[in-house]
């Protein structure tokens, strides 16, 4: 008997997603294991392959990271932009208007 609507190809690979990182930290260390790894001679295509997109994924995390804390980074410096500082003490030469002969200085 034909058996159609059927189809013998192989079944896609189940792609187990490995979570990015845990921490930028993280990720850079695997990064750096995966360069070590590529720069040597990699025992199969599929593992070069495999450590290629890892890195791919470990780099894109990265770069989401740092845009990510520049960005933040760059509110926090808005923020202080606009707020008048109340640590700066005012010019001595304007101060001398304040200062009368009848006040006691130490040194």
């Amino acid at each position: 008997p034909i058996i159609t609507g059927l189809s013998f190809m192989p079944a896609k690979k189940q792609s187990k997603k490995t979570p990015t990182a845990a921490s930028f930290e993280e990720a850079t260390t695997e990064l750096e294991e995966i360069t070590k790894r590529l720069e040597q001679e990699p025992p199969s295509l599929e593992s070069l392959l495999s450590d290629f997109e890892r890195g791919q994924e470990l780099l894109k995390y990265c770069q989401r990271t740092l845009k990510s804390a520049k960005e933040r980074l760059e509110v926090l410096e808005a923020e202080l932009d606009e707020q008048p500082s109340a640590d700066t003490d005012p010019d001595p030469a304007d101060q001398s208007d304040l200062i009368s002969d009848d006040d006691v200085r130490l040194f």
